[in-house]
């Protein structure tokens, strides 16, 4: 996600769900700025918090997971610091987290277990990121951000 093989100024539209996670939403932002062309789009998930007071159990896993999460209205600061204008900004339900996520994860989660026990530790980390997001879903979430290149 670092090392795209595009032109610069060559890319309409940007729609990433998730990739940004990988290298933290700021970089992203800047790695990916100069691919668009000028008034470009670019729509990006990203967890965030979606309070400045989250609940420490949810703070301190989420530290440790991904430290660079930040809230919606620091995520809006970053984008424009990295070239962007936001247009919008849309937050994916916590249902959707269960519904296309969470609940297929699981069944799969239960396949690898029956088929490689040695993967325990990382099933156990997972369910516990299951039971943060069953208690905390209002604290944090992925957002989307709708970016137009400036």
């Amino acid at each position: 996600m670092a090392q795209l093989d595009w032109p610069e100024g060559s890319i309409d539209l940007l729609w990433s769900e998730g990739a940004a996670y990988h290298l933290g939403f700021e970089q992203a932002l800047k790695i990916w700025r100069p691919l668009l062309t000028n008034h470009g789009i670019a729509v990006i998930s990203e967890i965030s918090w979606l309070t400045d007071n989250a609940p420490q159990p949810a703070s301190a896993y989420w530290q440790n997971a991904y430290p660079m999460m930040g809230t919606e209205a620091e995520n809006v600061a970053k984008a424009s610091r990295s070239g962007f204008s936001v247009l919008s900004t849309h937050r994916l339900p916590s249902r959707a987290w269960w519904l296309n996520y969470y609940e297929p994860l699981r069944k799969r989660m239960q396949l690898l277990l029956e088929i490689s026990p040695s993967h325990q530790s990382v099933i156990r980390e997972t369910e516990e990121e299951m039971r943060l997001f069953q208690k905390f879903s209002s604290s944090y979430g992925y957002t989307f951000y709708v970016l137009q290149a400036v």
